[in-house]
């Protein structure tokens, strides 16, 4: 009896370990995953319609020209573009 009720215990406490071991490796391989999707993902980027350089769109300078807007690298750049495009 006392050999079948150690057995059982310790059935029990290797089903636990296996139980956390797995739950761990699968909780890691989601993480991973999300943390993957999030690098190739990256920030959004925007041409300066003046230099037709990229820039990170948080970033960079954004003037309303016409009604919609219009991302730059610098003032220096939006301020070039708004005098080639007064009218």
């Amino acid at each position: 009896m006392i050999r079948s009720l150690v057995i059982l215990v310790a059935f029990f406490i290797i089903y636990s370990a296996l139980k956390t071991v797995v739950r761990s490796a699968v909780k890691a391989y989601h993480a991973d995953d999300q943390r993957r999707s999030k690098r190739l993902m990256g920030d959004e980027m925007v041409l300066d319609p003046e230099c037709r350089t990229y820039v990170v769109k948080d970033r960079a300078v954004t003037r309303q020209i016409r009604g919609a807007l219009v991302h730059f690298c610098s003032d220096a750049c939006a301020g070039r573009y708004e005098d080639k495009h007064r009218t």
